[in-house]
């Protein structure tokens, strides 16, 4: 056939070629999501965990396991990280009948969890499921799902503690949405001994520009202050925390170009387990500098004592509404959701931290 035959169908073969590109489909591998979780949030921690699949899985590639979500500065589960000491934290493993039980059903579409313990309200928690998970059709997922998730801690009838009276602690919030970012927090938080309410104030933290580099061997430019912590180093002021170790790099800053302080309220409870839950009343807040709207923050955590018998905590934070600009010109952005992580400071290391204001 001639060069001319070819250029004559040209146009037909194009188009007959961007048809077939339109009609084209990936068939992924079964989506999971966890029923009812609203913003990284389960209402009910005595109810059954139930899974839902966008199709129906193959039983012998399905692996599922509720983990206490923990991980190392690269974010890192502890099973995947190259520390030795560290391990995952299993709550329910679908391979472990001591720890629950998991039922798929007839259409293999939905499973549901049962755990044998119930399940700790306040820390962030994880749905893991094993590479493996596949359709009728041989898709397969070739890395393993984490899906966060947690339990909100609501305040009930007030009752005694054994919480500090008076106690200063370090946060990292992580923000996941509506847009990603870290605030990092020095708080005071006072708390009444024989009722758990509690009042704290909550005040940005910045690292601090006054360290003297020379002590750690370095000549930081005026454009950069000291890092300590995990090795000393020079760095942008803006460089996040990479954990809540980190405190003694860090000032509370209520009132410069980026300070900014708030008021919560809320409370403290024993737990059988000698940890304590903590939830505060949805609080408001604006940053100064990126100008940042938050509406009915709520915070929910376990708090529990170390080995050397720090209390360290973790937990999950919404809000009802992110804007960006300050009042009243802000414009909505969505509904906040994401992790945060605390450390309590010990008080002879503590900066000048703002108290709450007294009643």
């Amino acid at each position: 056939m001639s060069a001319r035959f070819f250029a004559s169908r040209l146009p037909a073969v194009l188009a007959l070629a961007v048809l077939s590109a339109g009609c084209f489909s990936v068939d992924n591998p079964p989506a999971t999501t966890i029923a009812g979780l609203v913003d990284g949030v389960l209402s009910d921690a005595s109810a059954p965990i139930g899974l839902q699949f966008s199709e129906p899985v193959v039983p012998s590639s399905l692996r599922a396991r509720l983990v206490r979500y923990e991980v190392d500065l690269e974010g890192n589960l502890y099973d995947e990280d190259a520390d030795p000491d560290t391990e995952l934290s299993v709550l329910f493993d679908s391979d472990d009948p001591a720890t629950g039980t998991g039922e798929l059903d007839q259409a293999r579409t939905s499973y549901t969890i049962d755990v044998a313990s119930s399940l700790p309200i306040g820390p962030q928690l994880a749905l893991v499921l094993d590479p493996g998970l596949m359709d009728d059709k041989g898709n397969v997922w070739k890395a393993r799902q984490v899906i966060k998730f947690g339990y909100v801690f609501n305040c009930g009838k007030g009752v005694a503690t054994a919480f500090p009276s008076v106690s200063k602690f370090f946060w990292i919030i992580s923000v996941e949405s509506p847009v990603p970012a870290q605030i990092r927090l020095l708080s005071e938080l006072h708390v009444d001994p024989a009722t758990g309410a509690l009042v704290g104030q909550m005040t940005n933290a910045q690292r601090n520009k006054e360290l003297d580099c020379t002590k750690f061997g370095l000549t930081c430019s005026a454009a950069e202050v000291c890092r300590t912590l995990p090795t000393p180093a020079c760095v942008p002021p803006s460089e996040k925390a990479g954990s809540v170790d980190e405190f003694p790099d860090f000032i509370a800053d209520a009132s410069s170009a980026v300070g900014f302080s708030f008021t919560v309220q809320g409370c403290i409870a024993d737990q059988p387990d000698g940890s304590f839950s903590f939830a505060n009343v949805p609080a408001d807040f604006v940053t100064k500098k990126p100008a940042v709207a938050v509406t009915g923050l709520a915070l929910s955590t376990a708090l529990v004592p170390d080995d050397a018998d720090v209390l360290r905590g973790s937990g999950t934070l919404t809000a009802q509404q992110v804007g960006l600009g300050a009042p009243p010109n802000t414009i909505p952005s969505g509904k906040g959701a994401g992790t945060h992580a605390e450390r309590r400071i010990p008080d002879d290391f503590a900066p000048p931290i703002p108290p709450p204001p007294s009643n």
